[in-house]
């Protein structure tokens, strides 16, 4: 039998994992969010990347998070539109210009946050504190290895 004709065993194939949890996550997080927060799981992961570096550009943001260019944009003017972002005063070359979170956008950052890092928790919950860190650290050597691909 040629491998091509051998289905991919699911249950030891990592993207499976990886995609199967990503997609269930960012399903129910956005969903959580839109209804306590009204905004969704994009404009969240912007706001976050926004608070963790101060001022960063829509570039910078699709950088940090891989996030695909016009959604970080789309996102960017939502959370303007709604006062959680503004543009830095100042003068920038071409489409550089940089966003900061305004004081209604931390409380926003603030209270999502701690949904998020509750919804973590029980995330891993069946893990230990060890197995957690060891998580952490092999996610991190797989993220190092999508340069790669």
């Amino acid at each position: 039998m040629d491998m091509a004709d051998e289905p991919i065993n699911l249950q030891g194939y990592f993207p499976f994992f990886l995609g199967t949890i990503s997609n269930r996550w960012t399903t129910t997080s956005s969903r959580l969010y839109l209804e306590k927060f009204g905004i969704g799981i994009g404009e969240w992961r912007v706001l976050a990347s926004i608070y963790s570096l101060g001022q960063v550009s829509s570039q910078e943001v699709v950088s940090l998070i891989s996030m695909d260019a016009s959604a970080v944009s789309r996102a960017v003017t939502t959370l303007a539109k709604k006062g959680f972002v503004k543009p830095v005063q100042g003068k920038f070359a071409g489409r550089t210009k940089p966003y900061e979170l305004t004081e209604k956008g931390r409380e926003l950052y603030v209270g999502i946050q701690q949904v998020a890092l509750r919804r973590e928790d029980l995330l891993l919950s069946a893990l230990s504190d060890d197995e957690r860190r060891t998580l952490i650290e092999l996610m991190r050597k797989v993220m190092k290895g999508l340069g790669d691909i």
